[in-house]
């Protein structure tokens, strides 16, 4: 039974000294044996055109398939009549195909396994393929099938899961020499039959591309055996090729689009005929194969749960798979639920790679801006603009995610009214001026209409409001309060939390008592409140006897006058 294998490079342990037998770094010759490799394609690093394995020496790239970033790999599990191959006479264009167990015919390839890893650079998806073969032929006709869905091929389970767009990327290396034939097809599906590559009838593969050297390099160890550090054996002469695409370059991502391939497999051809015979395969492993990443902006309110909508435009379109709004050039958030959900969330999953602005529009009153951080997973980056603090700068890679939170601090406010009663106005309390109040360390006097605002106060805090002097005339009311702000409030705009005082008129009272016939009576006045408490008192007997008191508050008072004869 074959299984297939994918792993990250991590996984596989490389011999430190893993050299091409060619110390010159380069294993393939085009011709005879002058020695012909290419050098990595314009942006990338990939030692795709070496006909080997090894980073060292790194004079055809200085990342090789040793050192790969995201390395896969599909691995033959069993060979001989235990192999699954493709029978009954499957070609390229069938979906529905045959597998079947079997030796390989020794004039096939027997292939043993593959390797697959895809990087963005310098503005370019590109894909890396290689394979290995057990037997020593002078020609190699490999198609690596690239599908958006996975298949499983065993005997009994003989469908490929293929979808519009697919991609077959096929490899004819004929008579041991010339440099490979790498052609790029695609799995059409609707239209015209005239996109077909070999076939008549839809689906098929169609669309065909003759990759060349501004799109493509590749390469296969004809001159010499080459070692693979990653399965730790070598590998004769003819029985490894490589290519290295970009796919940008060719087409496969048109700009603007989104494109992700999770499966590749490696199949042999009979021949390089594209519709001769498919033979060998290795199993579909799992790949990430993208062009497009994500961009999530999330919205909180410091308090979290408050209820303003927050503005925004962005450089970011309608094609990108926005959720909240899928005009995301426009768009709003709101936190009132206090946690993450569709409301507070604009999550983009279709961005091209490239780079975007985010930027918060005008904030809502009694709000500002608090922090604007972003995390970043699976590359890319984005921060806050260091001109605009309200922008965020997003780039975005392949298979990267990018969130930026914004946070807003709402601040609230404290309205202070002061009353006291005042029958000249009229009966029961009334606005009262010239008190004076102390909130964060901070006084204001209450004006006309008897009140004194506080704002810029954060919501959640508590706050103790004290009054700290009364106008002319009052009692102060030495009861401080506390007030916890709420809401997002100023002065000028909101509902302030509101807090009351009352201050007391005050009253002066002087009870005399004088003699008609001086010195001839003495009196003594004591004055006292509704409980008994002392407030005025004119000393000892005397005449004329006189007991005053000022600022009294109001109540019941009894002023007592003594006449001794």
């Amino acid at each position: 039974m074959l299984t297939a294998v994918g792993a990250l490079l991590a996984a596989f342990a490389f011999p430190s000294n893993g050299f091409a037998d060619n110390g010159s770094g380069c294993d393939f010759a085009a011709t005879g044996t002058t020695e012909s490799c290419s050098t990595p394609l314009t942006g990338s690093t990939f030692a795709g055109g070496d006909g080997n394995l090894s980073t060292s020496p790194p004079n055809f790239g200085t990342t090789d398939w040793q050192n790969v970033a995201g390395l896969n790999a599909g691995v033959e599990q069993f060979s001989g009549t235990k192999d699954d191959a493709f029978g009954q006479g499957t070609k390229e264009d069938n979906a529905s195909v045959s597998v079947v167990n079997g030796s390989i015919p020794p004039n096939k390839s027997d292939l043993t396994r593959f390797y697959e890893a895809a990087e963005f650079s310098s503005g370019s998806n590109f894909l890396y393929l290689a394979w290995e073969r057990t037997n020593v032929l002078g020609s190699a006709n490999m198609d690596f099938e690239i599908n958006q869905l996975t298949s499983n091929l065993s005997p009994g389970h003989d469908i490929i899961n293929r979808t519009a767009g697919d991609l077959l990327v096929t490899f004819d290396f004929n008579n041991g020499g010339g440099r490979p034939a790498l052609g790029l097809l695609f799995w059409v599906t609707s239209g015209s039959t005239s996109q077909c590559f070999a076939s008549n009838s839809l689906p098929c593969w169609g669309n065909h591309l003759n990759l060349n050297s501004s799109n493509s390099i590749g390469a296969v160890n004809n001159l010499d055996a080459v070692t693979d550090p990653i399965a730790n054996t070598s590998l004769a002469a003819l029985t490894f090729g490589e290519t290295a695409i970009n796919l940008t370059a060719a087409g496969v991502f048109p700009s603007g689009t989104c494109e992700a391939f999770g499966s590749v497999f490696l199949k042999s051809r009979a021949s390089a005929s594209f519709t001769a015979e498919v033979k060998d395969f290795v199993a579909p492993v799992p790949v990430n194969i993208s062009n497009c990443g994500a961009v999530t902006i999330i919205k909180h309110t410091d308090p979290r749960g408050l209820n303003p909508d927050f503005s925004y435009t962005s450089t970011l379109t309608a094609s990108m798979g926005c959720l909240a709004d899928t005009a995301p050039a426009s768009f709003t958030l709101n936190d009132s639920a206090g946690v993450d959900n569709a409301s507070n969330t604009e999550t983009c999953s279709k961005v091209p790679a490239g780079s975007y602005t985010v930027t918060e529009g005008a904030e809502p009153a009694n709000f500002t801006l608090e922090s604007l951080t972003c995390v970043v997973t699976g590359g890319g980056s984005g921060s806050q603009d260091g001109t605009n603090k309200f922008q965020a700068n997003i780039t975005v890679v392949p298979n990267g995610h990018v969130t930026c939170t914004y946070v807003n601090q709402a601040s609230g406010a404290i309205l202070v009214t002061k009353t006291a009663k005042n029958l000249s106005l009229g009966a029961g309390q009334h606005p009262l001026a010239g008190a004076t109040f102390t909130v964060n360390g901070v006084s204001k006097t209450t004006d006309a209409n008897g009140q004194a605002c506080f704002d810029g106060l954060t919501i959640g805090t508590a706050y103790t409001v004290t009054e700290t002097s009364a106008p002319s005339g009052y009692a102060i009311d030495t009861t401080s309060q506390s007030v916890t702000p709420s809401s997002a409030a100023s002065c000028t705009s909101g509902t302030p939390n509101g807090v009351s005082f009352t201050d007391s008129p005050l009253t002066d009272v002087s009870a005399n008592a004088t003699s008609e016939v001086p010195g001839a009576t003495n009196s003594t006045i004591v004055c006292v409140d509704s409980i008994g408490n002392v407030v005025a008192t004119s000393g000892p007997a005397g005449d004329p006897a006189n007991a005053s008191v000022t600022g009294l508050k109001p109540g019941t008072y009894t002023c007592t006058i003594v006449i001794d004869p």
